[in-house]
């Protein structure tokens, strides 16, 4: 009976890797089936792989190695110099920021410098009947332009087609907004133009070229090569990332490896210019801000020198300094005292006149008083006092010199007032040169204070200056030291090695390509075949069959030809596999002389029809009467296998209104085969085959036969066999080998296995038996179905 759903479940639950070895086994039978497909498959996949690999543009990669030194110095000092970069005689490994390495050289400044160096935004490409090939250095062509043209026909296809004289040529521009400024426009080579504001010429290279190819070239935008450049250059840290000693790798790939070789060394080139641009841009600062001071230094160097020379020609004391005033003052009251002193001389020598004194009379050249009158008169009265000090006293009592007396005492008097009137204007005189003097020694005195803060303001002015001085010589040096360390800088970048190419392209990779197309060539049909064995709904073999249904399973009729009835005596295959289907049949039947077989099947042309036939051939050389009942009323196919009898007359035309059966009954070729066919297909099969009419035929037919073999309609599809399976000694269940869907003969078999009193069979029909394992049987050795098959 049918299997019960949690049975069966459980079963597979159970024992879930037999289930995958059989699913493994059919998989693994079915592709030794189909290998002429993966053959096929697996070619194409190698050729296709071929044929990509050969059409891609080959890439090569290019490599290059960098060593940066750090700005850094180990000693600091309090010199501002030591802020300033520091050539390489003081330069340091240092350890490297990839990301800011990465966004140093590729930035805006470095890469506009590298495009324009190179032209790179101008690509040239020559295209064969295969692919289109860029071109470099060898290019029949070379487009120059001015980078400051009002427009140009930039990210845009321009074709360069050669006219017949080769000297002139025309441009095309895929795009119609561009292609109406060059339209019926001819140009000549090296000549300049100028279309829509964008100038131009084109120069002819000295390189051989097909002209029949087409040669064209594209002008890119700076924003778009630089996004270009920046996807293609890689960076790298060789070694350890925080190492003393960092290495960057700079790597590029592309289909030219002179060209990426040019990229990689004027990247390098442009960067150490701009690192040593950047390092000369603080020095060129630091030496601006020297200038500038020098120039502020010099200009208060300036200043303070007119101030002094204003200060020293406005006080020409101040050119002999403070001890000039000093000694001035001091040589004044000297002068003062002597004056003093001759005026103290004046009382006295007054006083000695008035008073008129013998003592003898002090010079005025001792006290300072020379070159007067005075001199004269005092010598005079000095020697008149002195003859008369010297006369003895008997002159004195004589009366001559009383005379003489009397007049030299006359003339002394007379004397002493002149000499009085002399030292009184000595005096006067003297006095107003006092004043005098006292008037210049306090303006001398009272100019002192001034003098000394003139001095003094002189003196700051005077350090003010030495210390501007002092600086000024130092920026001088500096400036000097600058100008050398500017032209000795150089950049913190070293390129250890110049670009080298790949031995290999890195693109196409053809072994990985012939492998991958190998894969798929191999894997696309297997994996196919693998989800057909995986959702595979039809019956392919037993293993099916009796995880539906565990009724006994008695054999395979190989494929055949349906058009005509099988030689019983023929040592086909197909004819063994009969004489084997009609062995396990008597297994089933046991002893019985006489039975009844019903063949049906789940849905129509899974073969029940032609097994039947053959079947029924194949029993009559066992010497056995076999009559044929083409009980199949609604699609007969007897007809096709009997071909010489009358298929108006048969089993539908004797349930309906027949009388005889023996009426209806038809010979054959085979004298122990007799033939009832459907008849006239009728209205109602169904009500036919189920009536007591065709349960009473059964009998007498069965009496009459040793066989009778019914061909039925399917069950999977209609109910017409049903009373007619209870009458039958054996029910025999075709199918058909990858038609035979198991859901429908699941449906099938639940309608009519409920009834314990039918006994089932089942088989299968057009079995190939060159197949394998799961999906294919072979009952017999490889040499004994070629002898079979003989």
């Amino acid at each position: 009976m049918l299997k019960d759903k949690d049975n069966y479940f459980s079963k597979i639950q159970s024992d879930p890797e037999d289930k995958a070895i059989q699913d493994f086994k059919k998989w693994f039978y079915l592709c030794l089936e189909q290998w002429k497909w993966i053959v096929l498959s697996v070619s194409a996949g190698l050729t296709f792989s071929i044929l990509i690999s050969l059409y891609q543009t080959n890439r090569w990669s290019v490599t290059t190695e960098l060593v940066k030194k750090s700005t850094e110095s180990k000693n600091s000092s309090s010199d501002f110099i030591s802020m300033l970069p520091i050539d390489a005689m003081g330069a340091e490994f240092s350890k490297i920021n990839l990301e800011y390495e990465k966004r140093y050289f590729t930035s805006n400044e470095v890469l506009y410098n590298l495009i324009d160096k190179l032209n790179l935004n101008i690509h040239y490409y020559h295209k064969n009947v295969i692919k289109v090939i860029e071109l470099y250095n060898d290019r029949p062509y070379t487009l120059k332009y001015n980078i400051n043209s009002s427009w140009k026909p930039s990210n845009e296809r321009i074709d360069i087609i050669l006219l017949e004289d080769n000297n002139n040529y025309k441009l095309a521009v895929n795009s119609d907004t561009s292609a109406i400024f060059f339209e019926g426009k001819t140009f000549r080579f090296s000549e300049n133009y100028n279309v829509n504001g964008f100038n131009f010429k084109i120069i002819k290279e000295n390189i051989p070229f097909d002209t029949k190819d087409e040669t064209f070239f594209i002008i890119n935008s700076h924003d778009v090569e630089i996004r270009n450049l920046r996807k293609k250059i890689a960076f790298n840290i060789l070694g350890e990332k925080n190492t003393d000693l960092p290495l960057i790798q700079l790597k590029t790939e592309g289909s030219i490896p002179s060209k990426e070789k040019d990229i990689l060394n004027q990247l390098v080139t442009t960067v150490q210019q701009k690192d040593i641009r950047d390092k000369n841009f603080a020095t060129k600062q630091s030496a601006k801000f020297i200038q500038d001071q020098l120039q502020i230094i010099s200009d208060s160097m300036q200043l303070i020198a007119n101030q002094v020379y204003k200060l020293k020609t406005e006080n020409t004391e101040l050119a002999g300094g403070a001890e000039l005033v000093f000694e001035k003052i001091y040589k004044l009251d000297d002068k003062r005292n002597e004056l003093q002193l001759s005026i103290r001389y004046c009382d006295y020598l007054l006083t000695n006149m008035n008073s008129g004194g013998q003592e003898e009379i002090l010079m005025p050249e001792a006290y300072g008083i020379t070159g007067s009158q005075l001199t004269e008169m005092l010598s005079i009265y000095s020697e008149m006092k002195l003859e008369d000090a010297l006369s003895n006293q008997r002159l004195k009592k004589s009366i001559l010199y009383q005379e003489e007396a009397i007049e030299r005492e006359k003339a002394l008097k007379s004397l002493r007032l002149k000499i009085t009137d002399a030292i009184r204007s000595t005096k006067k005189a003297l006095n107003i040169q006092l004043e005098e003097l006292n008037s210049e020694l306090r303006k001398s005195i009272q100019s002192t204070n001034t003098l000394l803060s003139e001095e003094k303001t002189l003196q700051d002015y005077q350090r003010l200056f030495e210390t501007h001085e002092q600086l000024y010589k130092l920026l001088l040096e500096k400036q000097a030291e600058y100008s050398i360390r500017a032209a000795s800088t150089i950049s913190d970048y070293t390129m250890l090695s110049i670009p080298e190419s790949s031995e290999f392209p890195v693109f196409p990779k053809r072994k990985l390509n012939v492998l991958i197309g190998l894969i798929l060539g191999l894997a696309l049909p297997i994996g196919i075949l693998y989800i057909i064995v995986l959702f595979d709904t039809k019956v392919r073999d037993e293993v099916d069959v009796k995880e539906i249904c565990d009724k006994p399973y008695i054999g395979n009729i190989i494929t055949q030809d349906t058009t005509y009835l099988l030689d019983p005596l023929t040592r086909s295959l197909a004819a063994e596999s009969y004489r084997n289907f009609r062995t396990n049949l008597q297994f089933m039947l046991g002893d019985k002389e006489k039975f009844t077989i019903l063949i049906t099947s789940s849905i129509s042309g899974e073969g029940k029809s032609v097994t039947s036939a053959n079947l029924a051939n194949f029993y009559t050389i066992l010497n056995k009467k076999v009559l044929l009942v083409g009980a199949d009323l609604r699609k007969p196919v007897f007809k096709k296998l009997f071909p010489k009898n009358n298929e108006n007359i048969g089993l539908s035309n004797y349930l309906s209104s027949g009388k005889v059966i023996e009426d209806y009954i038809q010979k054959t070729n085979n004298e122990n085969l007799d033939l009832i066919l459907s008849g006239t297909i009728p209205p109602n099969p169904t009500e036919l085959l189920q009536g007591k009419k065709m349960n009473d035929l059964m009998k007498e037919l069965n009496e009459k036969y040793d066989i009778v073999i019914y061909d039925t309609a399917p069950i999977g599809i209609v109910s017409d066999a049903r009373k007619m399976m209870e009458k039958a000694d054996l029910v025999c269940y075709a199918m058909r080998q990858g038609r035979t869907p198991k859901s429908q003969l699941e449906r099938a078999l639940q309608n009519f296995l409920p009834s314990k009193d039918i006994k089932m069979a089942l088989f299968m029909t057009d079995v190939n038996m060159s197949r394998k394992g799961g999906y294919q049987y072979s009952y017999y050795g490889k040499d004994y179905i070629s002898y079979l098959e003989k």
